[in-house]
């Protein structure tokens, strides 16, 4: 009777074993569901993510590219720039171009892409677009909003506008499941000292620096003027650039640090450029900046080279030849009364570009001086906002002579625009050669600057955008900024420069040291390398 009372346990069991079982198995297929629809889930948040990328990209793509957008400094009276993000002027809103269907674009009404397009319709036609993703189709659109915009005046002639533009790109999936990414990224281009180094050679290869002998790299505040009455110089502002290679040797004093891109090890090659190459003194004395990328100076621009015929020595009929003003004496030349004077007894002639107009550049021919002839260049008068800007086709200083200005004002100084070519068009191989003269130092008499500084380098500005080869220092002081990112800059003879010099390349094998005029850090601006940042993304 027990036995009986027992039977069919094992028939009960066995259902309570199979409901667990498949309890567990639809649990599993459940997990393996989830599994599936989460790693779909996952690559189609991953393809839209890309396409949201990919129209973050062709956004930048027609905004970095002047020959599909280039905002003209004259259109600037259009927007209202001091305030973030930019307005237009015409209806106080932020300045938008879209190709988004949710966002409407806001930017200035007949406003033309270089190729003579509206540049809303261009931007709404360049920012969207498909592709192709296994058996889907991705779409992607973009808007951008202006966030800031500044003008500076740079080297490259007109005044350079830079804009930073925030960049909303939206990537989508569509099929029996969609999904919607949108992905966000700041573009801009700053603004750069044109002179941040003591000395900076945008050469990518080996020896772009090259420095031997006994030389020394340090800075110094034209101001400060210790015993002998020059700058007290020091490691702060002692820094060098290249976007290729330091090459030392012998017994080089880099007082502060090096800063390149580059990265290499062992032995400079063409195919291995490394920072620093050191046979001497192991230099610089504060190591290594790796800068994230190349620095881009950009090519000033090469004026025409003047007419008239070089001047090999000075006499009274040399203003008569050069088209200019004969003035009464030096004074009246510097008071801007008058554009030229000779003065035979110290052989020097001064020439004034003002009488042509504030701003105006002035035209002069080739000069190949020697037996101790000297020019003075004259600045602005105290009562302009500019820098007289002189165009000279080349400079050749023998015999001690020299070139120099006169200033009646700390704030105001010159800018010597090399040419480089001959009136015939000929390219001269050295436009630049002070290796037996010297830079005259600024007038600190009553009738001259009694508070500029004989080291201000700020006002002689020496710029080239040819490929030829500057010879400078020579024989005694020289002091100035030195523009020319695409020549050879040779440092001869002994004497020191105060200033900076950015050349392609720039080799110093002798004993004449640079130092650094730490006032330049903001005297001159260029545009930066531009930047992609604050990369953002989230799912709808």
């Amino acid at each position: 009777m027990q036995t009986q009372s027992e039977r069919g346990i094992a028939l009960v069991l066995a259902l309570f074993l199979v409901a667990a079982l498949s309890v567990l198995g639809a649990s599993l297929m459940f997990l393996s569901q989830t599994e599936t629809y989460s790693s779909m889930n996952y690559r189609m948040m991953s393809q839209s993510r890309y396409a949201g990328e990919a129209a973050i990209q062709k956004a930048a793509n027609f905004l970095l590219d002047p020959t599909q957008y280039a905002i003209q400094v004259a259109d600037l009276a259009a927007y209202n720039y001091q305030v973030s993000p930019v307005t237009l002027v015409a209806n106080g809103k932020p300045v938008v171009l879209s190709a988004s269907a949710s966002v409407a674009s806001n930017y200035a009404a007949g406003a033309l892409t270089p190729g003579g397009v509206d540049v809303a319709t261009a931007f709404a036609n360049a920012a969207q677009g498909s592709l192709t993703a296994g058996y889907g189709t991705l779409t992607y659109n973009a808007y951008a909003t202006l966030i800031a915009m500044q003008k500076i005046d740079s080297y490259s002639g007109a005044p350079v506008v830079l804009q930073t533009w925030q960049i909303t790109g939206d990537g989508t999936i569509t099929g029996a499941r969609s999904a919607t990414v949108e992905v966000s990224a700041t573009i801009e281009t700053p603004k750069m000292p044109a002179y941040g180094y003591a000395a900076f050679a945008s050469s990518p290869d080996c020896d772009a620096l090259k420095f031997g002998g006994n030389v020394k790299i340090n800075g110094y505040d034209p101001a400060v003027i210790g015993g002998g009455g020059t700058p007290t110089v020091s490691s702060d502002g002692g820094d060098v650039g290249t976007n290729g290679n330091l090459d030392i040797s012998g017994h080089v004093d880099v007082s502060d640090k090096l800063y390149s891109p580059r990265q290499g090890v062992g032995a400079c090659s063409a195919g291995n450029v490394t920072a620093l190459t050191a046979t001497g003194k192991i230099a610089p004395a504060n190591g290594e900046v790796h800068l994230p990328g190349f620095v881009a100076y950009p090519t000033p621009t090469i004026p025409a080279p003047s007419p008239l015929v070089a001047v090999a020595s000075l006499d009274a009929t040399t203003c008569a030849n050069l088209n200019l003003t004969v003035g009464a004496n030096a004074i009246a030349v510097k008071a801007g009364t008058a554009q030229c004077y000779v003065d035979t007894t110290t052989n020097t002639i001064t020439i004034n570009g003002t009488n042509a107009g504030n701003g105006t550049t002035l035209s002069l021919p080739t000069f190949n001086l020697a037996g101790g002839a000297n020019i003075v260049l004259v600045a602005a008068p105290p009562t302009a906002t500019i820098h007289n800007v002189y165009d000279i086709n080349s400079i050749s200083l023998n015999g001690g002579s020299s070139i120099g200005m006169s200033t009646t004002s700390a704030t105001e100084g010159i800018i010597v625009n090399i040419a480089g070519e001959n009136p015939d068009g000929s390219v001269i191989t050295t436009p630049v050669d002070f290796t037996g003269g010297m830079t005259s130092t600024v007038d600190q008499s009553a009738t001259g600057c009694p508070t500029c500084s004989k080291y201000d380098a700020s006002l002689l500005q020496l710029v080239y955008g040819g490929t030829g080869e500057l010879k400078l220092g020579g024989n005694a002081q020289f002091t100035a900024a030195v523009y020319a990112p695409n020549a050879l800059a040779t440092i001869v003879g002994t004497a020191d420069i105060y200033g900076s010099v950015v050349a392609s390349r720039v080799d110093d094998q002798g004993s004449g040291d640079i130092h650094y005029d730490r006032n330049l850090q903001g005297s001159v601006w260029v545009p930066g390398s531009t930047i992609i940042g604050t990369f953002t993304w989230k799912r709808y």
